[in-house]
Protein backbone atom coordinates (compact mmCIF):
# COMPACT_ATOMS: atom_id res chain seq x y z
CA UNK A 1 0.00 0.00 0.00
CA UNK A 2 1.52 3.20 -0.79
CA UNK A 3 1.36 6.58 1.20
CA UNK A 4 -1.13 8.11 -0.90
CA UNK A 5 -3.69 5.28 -1.42
CA UNK A 6 -3.60 4.86 2.99
CA UNK A 7 -4.25 8.19 2.75
CA UNK A 8 -6.77 8.53 0.75
CA UNK A 9 -8.76 5.37 2.35
CA UNK A 10 -8.43 7.00 5.55
CA UNK A 11 -10.01 10.10 4.20
CA UNK A 12 -12.75 7.98 3.29
CA UNK A 13 -13.63 6.36 6.95
CA UNK A 14 -16.91 7.42 8.23
CA UNK A 15 -15.78 6.32 11.98
CA UNK A 16 -14.59 9.22 14.44
CA UNK A 17 -14.44 6.71 17.48
CA UNK A 18 -12.43 4.75 18.91
CA UNK A 19 -13.91 1.60 18.25
CA UNK A 20 -13.59 -1.26 21.45
CA UNK A 21 -11.42 -4.02 21.65
CA UNK A 22 -14.48 -6.09 20.34
CA UNK A 23 -14.98 -4.11 17.28
CA UNK A 24 -11.26 -4.04 17.36
CA UNK A 25 -11.18 -7.91 16.92
CA UNK A 26 -14.30 -8.02 14.32
CA UNK A 27 -12.81 -5.58 12.20
CA UNK A 28 -9.62 -7.54 11.41
CA UNK A 29 -10.92 -10.42 11.16
CA UNK A 30 -13.30 -8.83 8.19
CA UNK A 31 -9.78 -6.85 7.16
CA UNK A 32 -8.36 -9.84 5.87
CA UNK A 33 -11.06 -11.29 4.13
CA UNK A 34 -10.79 -8.52 1.56
CA UNK A 35 -8.39 -7.87 -1.35
CA UNK A 36 -8.73 -4.98 -4.01
CA UNK A 37 -7.09 -5.51 -6.64
CA UNK A 38 -6.35 -3.84 -10.07
CA UNK A 39 -5.56 -5.20 -13.37
CA UNK A 40 -4.22 -3.36 -16.16
CA UNK A 41 -3.63 -5.10 -20.08
CA UNK A 42 -2.95 -3.82 -23.35
CA UNK A 43 -4.07 -6.18 -25.68
CA UNK A 44 -1.75 -6.86 -28.76
CA UNK A 45 -2.31 -6.26 -32.07
CA UNK A 46 -4.05 -8.36 -34.39
CA UNK A 47 -2.28 -11.08 -35.26
CA UNK A 48 0.53 -10.48 -32.70
CA UNK A 49 1.74 -13.87 -31.17
CA UNK A 50 3.69 -12.99 -28.42
CA UNK A 51 2.40 -13.18 -24.85
CA UNK A 52 0.69 -9.87 -23.45
CA UNK A 53 2.41 -7.77 -21.31
CA UNK A 54 0.39 -7.61 -17.64
CA UNK A 55 0.19 -5.82 -14.46
CA UNK A 56 -1.44 -7.09 -11.72
CA UNK A 57 -1.20 -6.48 -7.98
CA UNK A 58 -3.01 -6.16 -4.82
CA UNK A 59 -4.03 -3.02 -3.67
CA UNK A 60 -5.29 -1.09 -0.55
CA UNK A 61 -8.05 -2.94 2.17
CA UNK A 62 -10.85 -0.90 3.18
CA UNK A 63 -10.05 0.65 6.85
CA UNK A 64 -10.63 -1.37 9.71
CA UNK A 65 -12.98 1.29 11.12
CA UNK A 66 -14.88 1.90 8.45
CA UNK A 67 -15.64 -2.24 8.07
CA UNK A 68 -16.65 -2.16 11.11
CA UNK A 69 -19.86 -0.42 10.39
CA UNK A 70 -19.90 -1.81 6.49
CA UNK A 71 -18.78 0.78 4.66
CA UNK A 72 -17.90 -0.18 0.69
CA UNK A 73 -15.54 2.80 -0.64
CA UNK A 74 -12.39 1.81 -1.34
CA UNK A 75 -9.85 3.71 -4.12
CA UNK A 76 -7.97 1.61 -6.63
CA UNK A 77 -4.70 2.85 -8.18
CA UNK A 78 -2.04 1.26 -10.88
CA UNK A 79 -2.05 0.43 -14.19
CA UNK A 80 0.50 0.87 -16.82
CA UNK A 81 -0.70 3.59 -19.75
CA UNK A 82 -0.78 6.74 -18.20
CA UNK A 83 -0.66 8.34 -21.43
CA UNK A 84 -3.57 6.57 -22.82
CA UNK A 85 -6.02 9.15 -24.81
CA UNK A 86 -9.27 9.76 -24.24
CA UNK A 87 -9.80 12.94 -26.51
CA UNK A 88 -13.21 11.59 -27.57
CA UNK A 89 -15.03 11.12 -24.08
CA UNK A 90 -18.26 12.49 -23.59
CA UNK A 91 -20.20 13.92 -20.35
CA UNK A 92 -22.96 12.22 -21.91
CA UNK A 93 -23.08 8.49 -21.99
CA UNK A 94 -24.65 6.69 -24.74
CA UNK A 95 -25.56 3.31 -24.83
CA UNK A 96 -23.84 -0.07 -25.64
CA UNK A 97 -25.51 -2.75 -28.12
CA UNK A 98 -25.21 -5.56 -29.93
CA UNK A 99 -21.41 -6.33 -30.91
CA UNK A 100 -19.80 -3.76 -29.50
CA UNK A 101 -21.38 -4.66 -26.11
CA UNK A 102 -20.59 -8.72 -27.21
CA UNK A 103 -17.19 -7.87 -27.68
CA UNK A 104 -16.68 -5.66 -24.23
CA UNK A 105 -18.23 -7.89 -22.45
CA UNK A 106 -15.78 -11.08 -23.57
CA UNK A 107 -13.43 -8.89 -22.61
CA UNK A 108 -14.74 -7.84 -19.05
CA UNK A 109 -15.91 -11.49 -18.44
CA UNK A 110 -12.25 -12.70 -18.74
CA UNK A 111 -10.84 -10.30 -16.25
CA UNK A 112 -14.00 -11.36 -13.96
CA UNK A 113 -13.13 -15.05 -13.79
CA UNK A 114 -9.44 -14.51 -13.39
CA UNK A 115 -10.02 -12.43 -10.21
CA UNK A 116 -10.81 -14.40 -6.46
CA UNK A 117 -12.32 -11.16 -5.42
CA UNK A 118 -15.67 -11.52 -6.49
CA UNK A 119 -17.77 -14.48 -7.33
CA UNK A 120 -17.75 -14.08 -11.11
CA UNK A 121 -20.02 -16.90 -11.56
CA UNK A 122 -22.45 -15.15 -9.43
CA UNK A 123 -22.05 -11.57 -11.02
CA UNK A 124 -24.04 -9.96 -13.34
CA UNK A 125 -24.02 -7.11 -15.68
CA UNK A 126 -26.00 -4.28 -13.78
CA UNK A 127 -25.00 -1.70 -16.70
CA UNK A 128 -22.81 -0.04 -19.01
CA UNK A 129 -22.23 3.00 -21.02
CA UNK A 130 -20.31 4.37 -23.71
CA UNK A 131 -18.09 7.87 -23.76
CA UNK A 132 -16.34 7.97 -27.35
CA UNK A 133 -13.82 4.86 -27.91
CA UNK A 134 -14.39 3.62 -24.20
CA UNK A 135 -17.10 1.41 -22.71
CA UNK A 136 -17.24 1.10 -19.47
CA UNK A 137 -19.40 -1.89 -17.58
CA UNK A 138 -20.43 -2.63 -14.31
CA UNK A 139 -20.88 -6.48 -13.10
CA UNK A 140 -22.45 -6.82 -9.10
CA UNK A 141 -22.84 -9.21 -6.40
CA UNK A 142 -25.43 -8.04 -3.60
CA UNK A 143 -24.42 -10.02 -1.00
CA UNK A 144 -21.27 -9.34 -0.34
CA UNK A 145 -21.76 -5.89 -1.71
CA UNK A 146 -19.14 -5.68 -4.12
CA UNK A 147 -18.60 -3.95 -7.56
CA UNK A 148 -16.67 -4.88 -10.70
CA UNK A 149 -16.01 -2.49 -13.19
CA UNK A 150 -14.18 -2.61 -16.33
CA UNK A 151 -12.97 0.04 -18.82
CA UNK A 152 -11.73 -0.94 -22.13
CA UNK A 153 -11.25 0.83 -25.31
CA UNK A 154 -13.83 -0.27 -28.29
CA UNK A 155 -14.13 1.92 -31.27
CA UNK A 156 -17.96 1.83 -31.95
CA UNK A 157 -19.02 -0.71 -34.39
CA UNK A 158 -16.07 -2.56 -34.23
CA UNK A 159 -15.16 -6.01 -32.29
CA UNK A 160 -11.90 -4.84 -31.17
CA UNK A 161 -10.91 -4.06 -27.86
CA UNK A 162 -7.86 -3.50 -25.79
CA UNK A 163 -6.64 -1.25 -22.91
CA UNK A 164 -8.70 -3.41 -20.57
CA UNK A 165 -8.81 -1.43 -16.77
CA UNK A 166 -10.47 -3.76 -14.04
CA UNK A 167 -11.30 -3.09 -10.58
CA UNK A 168 -13.07 -4.98 -7.17
CA UNK A 169 -14.19 -3.30 -4.38
CA UNK A 170 -17.05 -3.13 -1.98
CA UNK A 171 -17.47 -4.93 1.69
CA UNK A 172 -18.21 -8.50 3.12
CA UNK A 173 -21.68 -7.44 4.09
CA UNK A 174 -24.86 -7.15 2.12
CA UNK A 175 -25.99 -4.22 0.21
CA UNK A 176 -26.64 -0.95 1.56
CA UNK A 177 -29.92 0.34 0.26
CA UNK A 178 -30.57 3.81 -0.48
CA UNK A 179 -33.53 5.86 0.65
CA UNK A 180 -35.83 6.48 -2.03
CA UNK A 181 -34.36 10.36 -2.57
CA UNK A 182 -30.68 9.18 -2.20
CA UNK A 183 -27.50 7.82 -2.72
CA UNK A 184 -25.03 5.38 -1.73
CA UNK A 185 -21.49 6.48 -2.04
CA UNK A 186 -19.78 2.91 -3.92
CA UNK A 187 -16.44 1.89 -4.87
CA UNK A 188 -14.11 5.03 -6.38
CA UNK A 189 -11.40 3.53 -8.54
CA UNK A 190 -8.21 5.27 -10.35
CA UNK A 191 -6.41 4.09 -13.21
CA UNK A 192 -3.44 5.25 -14.55
CA UNK A 193 -2.27 7.10 -11.85
CA UNK A 194 -5.19 9.46 -11.87
CA UNK A 195 -5.57 9.58 -15.54
CA UNK A 196 -8.94 8.35 -15.89
CA UNK A 197 -11.26 7.49 -12.63
CA UNK A 198 -14.88 5.59 -12.68
CA UNK A 199 -16.97 5.17 -9.19
CA UNK A 200 -20.23 3.27 -8.81
CA UNK A 201 -23.32 3.66 -6.16
CA UNK A 202 -27.12 3.00 -5.06
CA UNK A 203 -29.88 4.99 -5.64
CA UNK A 204 -32.83 5.66 -4.58
CA UNK A 205 -36.23 4.28 -6.78
CA UNK A 206 -37.09 8.14 -7.32
CA UNK A 207 -33.68 9.06 -8.53
CA UNK A 208 -33.63 9.39 -12.50
CA UNK A 209 -30.31 11.04 -13.01
CA UNK A 210 -27.13 11.48 -10.76
CA UNK A 211 -24.62 14.23 -12.13
CA UNK A 212 -21.06 13.94 -10.74
CA UNK A 213 -18.65 17.08 -11.11
CA UNK A 214 -15.21 15.86 -10.94
CA UNK A 215 -12.87 19.05 -10.55
CA UNK A 216 -13.89 20.90 -13.71
CA UNK A 217 -15.39 18.48 -15.66
CA UNK A 218 -19.31 17.55 -15.06
CA UNK A 219 -20.43 13.88 -15.76
CA UNK A 220 -23.92 12.38 -16.23
CA UNK A 221 -23.73 9.00 -14.96
CA UNK A 222 -25.83 6.54 -15.96
CA UNK A 223 -28.40 5.52 -14.44
CA UNK A 224 -29.74 1.67 -14.57
CA UNK A 225 -31.18 -1.10 -12.00
CA UNK A 226 -31.27 1.03 -9.02
CA UNK A 227 -27.27 1.90 -8.99
CA UNK A 228 -25.43 4.53 -11.04
CA UNK A 229 -22.09 4.78 -12.35
CA UNK A 230 -19.89 6.97 -14.71
CA UNK A 231 -16.05 7.25 -15.64
CA UNK A 232 -13.87 10.72 -16.76
CA UNK A 233 -10.60 11.34 -17.85
CA UNK A 234 -9.02 12.94 -14.49
CA UNK A 235 -8.54 11.65 -11.16
CA UNK A 236 -10.93 11.48 -8.25
CA UNK A 237 -9.10 12.59 -5.31
CA UNK A 238 -7.22 15.80 -4.39
CA UNK A 239 -5.31 17.09 -2.18
CA UNK A 240 -1.45 16.62 -0.44
CA UNK A 241 0.10 13.48 0.34
CA UNK A 242 0.86 13.69 4.02
CA UNK A 243 -0.76 13.75 6.67
CA UNK A 244 -2.81 10.52 6.05
CA UNK A 245 -6.52 10.72 7.27
CA UNK A 246 -8.59 13.55 7.48
CA UNK A 247 -5.79 15.56 6.33
CA UNK A 248 -4.80 13.71 3.29
CA UNK A 249 -6.12 13.39 -0.12
CA UNK A 250 -9.40 13.77 -0.30
CA UNK A 251 -12.59 12.89 -2.43
CA UNK A 252 -12.58 15.65 -5.12
CA UNK A 253 -16.25 14.70 -5.92
CA UNK A 254 -19.54 16.50 -5.60
CA UNK A 255 -23.34 15.00 -7.01
CA UNK A 256 -26.16 16.30 -7.65
CA UNK A 257 -29.61 13.96 -8.02
CA UNK A 258 -32.71 14.60 -9.81
CA UNK A 259 -35.35 12.86 -8.88
CA UNK A 260 -39.02 11.65 -10.86
CA UNK A 261 -40.88 15.27 -10.03
CA UNK A 262 -38.00 16.74 -11.99
CA UNK A 263 -36.77 18.81 -8.50
CA UNK A 264 -32.62 18.49 -8.56
CA UNK A 265 -30.58 18.02 -5.31
CA UNK A 266 -27.66 20.07 -5.57
CA UNK A 267 -24.25 18.69 -3.52
CA UNK A 268 -26.51 15.69 -2.34
CA UNK A 269 -25.14 13.98 0.65
CA UNK A 270 -24.16 9.96 0.23
CA UNK A 271 -26.26 7.88 2.79
CA UNK A 272 -23.76 6.17 5.48
CA UNK A 273 -23.92 3.17 7.91
CA UNK A 274 -26.32 4.41 10.74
Amino acid sequence: MNVRTDAALRSLDAAVRTLSAGEQARARATLERIIVSVASIEALPPGATSSRRRLRRPLALIPAAALALIVGSVVVQGGSDGNAAYGSWTATPAAVTGEDLDAASSACRDKLHDDDTIDGDRARLVLSERRGDHVALLYRTEDPDLSAACLVRNPQGSTDVDRVHFGVGGSTGPVLQAPATGFTQGAVSEYDHGASSITDGAVGEAVTGVTIHAGALTVEATVANGRYAAWWPGPAFTGPVEPSGRGGPRLALTYDLTITDGTVIRNAQPTLPS
